[in-house]
């Protein structure tokens, strides 16, 4: 196994993960914060999406997938957000989507990632796109802004799926 190899099979296993936990929740589960100010699972899963999207186009030198498809107009968001700095309305509002247009944006957006990451020569890992920052390297983007950024947010899906008295899968 190669190191694309390696990427895409991380990659693959986070994204079937993501789908499989959210796809059957109801609206009150996507939208069930353990407190105040809390990020519920509807918002947790469409934010690692929209992330994702984000740095891969960034990757690409191209549209965003959110962009591209006008994904923004059908949620009601603005065409710019990703889910750093919203206000609580912004959370609920997002938590509150229906979660089959969360789970096929998020769909079209990990296939584009696959995509993109199956067009990549091993040597083109290591790669810097800025020069200004260059220790940030495609490979060490792809870890931090797909794989380690994914899991972190799968953890807290699951955690607040805990909360409600859902078992992790095992």
């Amino acid at each position: 196994m190669n190191a694309i190899q390696f990427i895409l099979t991380s990659t693959n296993g986070l994204h079937q993960a993501m789908v499989n936990d959210v796809k059957s929740l109801t609206p009150e589960q996507l939208k069930w914060k353990p407190a105040a100010k809390a990020n519920p699972v509807g918002f947790l899963f469409w934010h690692a999406a929209r992330v994702e999207d984000n740095n891969v186009s960034s990757w690409q030198k191209k549209a965003s997938v959110w962009e591209e498809d006008k994904w923004y107009e059908k949620m009601g968001l603005d065409a710019k957000v990703f889910g750093t700095g919203f206000g609580e309305a912004d959370v609920d509002k997002i938590a509150k989507l229906p979660i089959g247009v969360i789970v096929d944006y998020a769909e079209k957006v990990f296939r584009n990632s696959a995509s993109y990451i199956q067009s990549l020569e091993p040597d083109k890992l290591d790669f810097a796109p800025n020069t200004e920052r260059p220790n940030w390297t495609i490979g060490m983007m792809i870890n931090n802004f797909i794989i380690a950024h994914g899991w972190w947010h799968l953890g807290e899906i699951r955690y607040v799926k805990g909360l409600q008295g859902m078992p992790a899968p095992r």
